[in-house]
């Protein structure tokens, strides 16, 4: 048995890791470069990166601390969840590190926490196109850096703008996490996405983080829990929440219910298309991405998961309508139309749509979608 068989030995996290995102070593390797390039860290040759790698994935070496930030990078996990140890060097002197941080954070103004919330929505449009393993490690130093200055902001005006970002960039990160396979991860920044939703006093911010946190219970098997929390979400939404927030609220009930075969999520897609804006594009509401093609996408979505092969229509709609930058989208969609075809008993059809979800998958390295794929049960 060599290396690169599965079953070889009990696997490592890192190597553990490679195995979720399907990566040969070549893949990694070339990964590791393009990562490599953008922190302006030279790497050997491929022969020594692969001995490298096998050490490291072995558990015979340590990373060290370049190494440890390549592979953050390459997959958009901690240092936990790759199972590297924390070496985090503390304070020596706890006063006066104290006196820096609330200078630091007393230079804070509006200006700055506009560029702030710009750099978070810029991450959230490369993501689209690129997939969460290569913006995850950016997105979370935004949040240590948020964090930061939350933490030791003294002026309450502040202390709530950098709050409304926070929230906004920790329901990034977790979205981004849970593409990556962390469920784990993200449930954590999603709290922190509702804690910082609470201090900013938004209870818009904070019925969009438990939205999403929904999608975590969602990869856990939770659904009965994850129905209760997206209901919870909609009712603290309900009275001053804007129509675009509570349509897609609507919208995550309907695909919780048809994740438990209840046809009721017909009619709770009907109240989310009933209470979609015309005009779906709200600045206020930048992390929210519906409109009738998305919605269309989403009704496909759920009618598949019921065994309705009325979702090869809707989705066929929305799959020559949608934006070509919702690249993990498309994947998604790909799927729904893979396991409606299947559903129908066009299996050469489906298994078209498997191949091209897996492609694009494989594009963006989204787990989430890998596993999607795999389960639908067909070999493409």
């Amino acid at each position: 048995m060599t290396w690169e068989d599965d079953d070889a030995c009990e696997m490592t996290p890192l190597r553990r890791t490679r195995a979720e995102f399907g990566w040969k070593v070549p893949r990694l390797i070339a990964t590791l470069r393009q990562c490599a390039a953008q922190v302006g860290m030279k790497l050997g040759s491929d022969k020594s990166l692969k001995t490298t790698i096998s050490r490291h994935e072995n558990g015979r070496v340590i990373p060290g601390e370049d190494w440890r930030k390549l592979y953050r990078l390459a997959y958009g996990r901690t240092d936990e969840e790759l199972g590297f140890l924390d070496t985090a060097p503390t304070a020596s002197s706890p006063a006066d590190d104290l006196r820096h941080r609330i200078a630091t954070a007393r230079r804070v103004d509006m200006e700055l926490i506009r560029q702030m919330q710009q750099q978070v929505h810029h991450i959230r449009l490369l993501d689209r196109r690129l997939g969460a393993p290569s913006l995850l490690e950016q997105t979370r130093t935004v949040i240590t850096t948020l964090t930061e200055l939350v933490t030791y902001s003294l002026r309450p005006s502040v202390r709530a703008a950098l709050s409304a970002v926070l929230s906004d960039a920790g329901a990034l990160a977790a979205w981004q996490a849970l593409d990556v396979g962390a469920v784990r991860q993200a449930w954590g920044h999603y709290e922190i996405a509702k804690t910082a939703a609470r201090e900013a006093d938004s209870p818009v911010l904070l019925a969009h983080a438990m939205g999403e946190q929904v999608y975590t219970l969602h990869d856990l098997g939770r659904l009965t829990d994850a129905l209760s929390l997206v209901r919870a979400a909609r009712t603290l939404a309900s009275r001053t929440g804007p129509r675009l927030l509570l349509s897609w609220l609507d919208a995550v009930e309907a695909e919780t219910q048809a994740a438990l075969a209840d046809e009721q999520c017909r009619r709770t897609l009907d109240r989310s298309a009933a209470l979609l804006p015309v005009d779906a594009h709200d600045p206020a509401l930048p992390f929210i991405a519906l409109d009738e093609v998305h919605h269309a996408r989403w009704r496909g979505h759920c009618l598949a998961q019921l065994g309705d092969t009325d979702a090869i229509d809707y989705l066929t709609d929305a799959l020559g309508q949608m934006d070509t930058t919702f690249v993990r989208a498309a994947a998604g969609l790909r799927c729904d139309l893979a396991q409606a075809f299947a559903t129908r008993g066009e299996l050469d059809e489906a298994r078209k749509h498997l191949i091209s979800a897996r492609l694009l998958a494989n594009q963006v390295g989204s787990v989430r979608q890998r596993r999607r794929i795999a389960s639908i049960g067909l070999a493409a």
